[in-house]
């Protein structure tokens, strides 16, 4: 049953529609993130979202979560399961809620409401006899993302935690939030989604990486109550007290022009910069285009940091503040890959950064390099993506921290002048002066399914993606920034 909903951003004014879709089966509990989505029924049944359908997996949990971190799950006596081999591994360890949406950790609450965290050495170690990390406070429900942990307490309070890392994932210090929740998710872009006791659904609005706590909540007008919610990769996921599952997708964007004129913008991890026909540098900070000292024909931001690249192909990177002129010859370049950096030469070569020339302090660099030829080269949590010089699409098996080179080429069908990949996976491109979605994208499935055109009113040359909002400039260089989340 397609349910056509007006999803009201209150505080906005205009509704922004979506289509909200009743899947089949009933649910208890459901989580998505990294492209993946699990659930639970009453009867603690498992179920993995394939193929449009649900399948029924091994064995009984009555809270499964996926995310960055895998695949995670409690059952009923609180024994805490991990996903490995196709098969569920029992782990050291009593909880009652899980959450692997942070930077490879783990986090959750026990049922009497103490907080604990796994880092990143003990999500990646093959041992079930993990070692947990106490975190001060009491909570009901404790998520995290990749610009910090949210929970709430058993009187419904709403708490941040600030400071958390894939090595100190306890964090330094709570701040309370304005509101009232049962429940909250943290999406793999940072989106923070959260239900009351009202079975209202609200969305936390604002939040960037320099404000990672947002500005306001914005209920969500979706028609029927729910108990559950989960978002990632632009899809809201929702549970009614019934067990009926709704699945949410974006059918207009709500677009505003900004101030200013640009030739391309980049937005990644929070952040976005853009550069101008005068190669004169930007960076969005509230709410406005804050130029910096510099010049440079493209810019990128993502995991990677703040790099760029000048009209003489001379590559640079952004370190305290200043331009650092690096090693490397690149017209175009990329941050958004898992702390990698990907880019395309004035010859269409293609060359990448492993993660640790990234983070290395060093401007003499070693670029890998990848057979073929791309005009554009972009890449996130999934794969890499590119466009050559007769627009054909393609797609990079294979890359990994290590090794960004990748394994092997498919081509996509379609054409495109430029693609850009998200934090989340997602993928987005212009061809003809029309907005591209690539739909159908997840870890098992990383190059999706189709081609999904945007109905945008204007005509667009350049466009990026980050934490529910779709940069776009236009021909003429008009700058949109269009929120393509619910």
């Amino acid at each position: 049953m397609l349910h056509t909903l007006a999803l009201f951003l209150l505080c906005a004014g205009p509704a922004a529609a979506i289509q909200c879709t009743e899947m089949p089966g009933e649910l208890k509990q459901v989580d998505a993130g990294s492209g993946e989505v699990y659930g639970v029924n009453k009867n603690d049944n498992i179920y993995h979202w394939e193929s449009n359908k649900w399948k029924q997996l091994s064995g009984k949990l009555s809270h499964v979560t996926v995310g960055p971190a895998g695949v995670w799950g409690v059952n009923s006596g609180t024994n805490v399961y991990k996903w490995q081999d196709n098969k569920w591994v029992h782990m050291s360890g009593a909880l009652k809620q899980v959450d692997a949406g942070g930077d490879k950790i783990v986090s959750g609450v026990n049922v009497h409401d103490s907080v604990y965290c796994l880092n990143k050495e003990q999500i990646l170690s093959q041992s079930s006899d993990v070692t947990y990390t106490d975190i001060e406070g009491s909570l009901k429900y404790y998520t995290c993302g990749p610009l910090g942990c949210w929970g709430v307490s058993s009187d419904n309070k709403i708490y941040y935690r600030y400071d958390v890392t894939p090595t100190a994932c306890q964090g330094s210090r709570w701040r309370e939030i304005w509101g009232s929740l049962v429940m909250v998710e943290v999406g793999t872009d940072g989106s923070v989604v959260g239900v009351n006791s009202a079975g209202k659904a609200y969305i936390r609005a604002g939040i960037t990486a320099e404000n990672p706590i947002g500005t306001s909540w914005t209920k969500l007008a979706i028609g029927f109550s729910a108990s559950h919610v989960t978002y990632d990769a632009g899809d809201l996921w929702l549970i009614t007290p019934k067990g009926v599952i709704y699945r949410c997708e974006i059918n207009d964007n709500q677009c505003t022009v900004t101030p200013g004129n640009l030739k391309q913008v980049d937005a990644g991890a929070g952040e976005v910069y853009g550069v101008n026909d005068n190669d004169a540098i930007y960076h969005w900070v509230n709410n406005g285009w804050k130029q910096l000292s510099g010049k440079l024909s493209h810019v990128t931001v993502g995991p990677a940091g703040v790099w760029g690249v000048t009209s003489e192909n001379h590559v640079y990177k952004r370190q305290d503040n200043n331009w650092v002129l690096m090693s490397g010859s690149l017209k175009q370049v990329d941050a958004g890959g898992d702390k990698i950096l990907s880019g395309a030469t004035g010859e269409d070569l293609i060359s990448c950064l492993n993660k640790d020339q990234t983070r290395s302090t060093a401007v003499d660099l070693n670029y890998n390099s990848i057979e073929g030829s791309l005009k554009y080269y972009s890449c996130g949590p999934f794969g890499c993506w590119g466009v050559n010089k007769d627009n054909k699409i393609f797609y990079r098996y294979g890359v990994t921290p290590t090794a960004c080179q990748g394994s092997r080429w498919q081509q996509i069908p379609g054409g495109l002048v430029m693609v850009e990949v998200g934090a989340d996976g997602s993928v987005y491109g212009v061809a003809e002066g029309s907005v591209y979605k690539r739909d159908g994208i997840c870890a098992n499935n990383p190059i999706g399914t189709s081609w999904i055109k945007l109905g945008l009113s204007f005509t667009a040359k350049h466009v990026s993606y980050d934490a529910g909002e779709l940069w776009v400039v236009t021909n003429t260089g008009d700058v949109y920034k269009c929120e393509v989340k619910v």
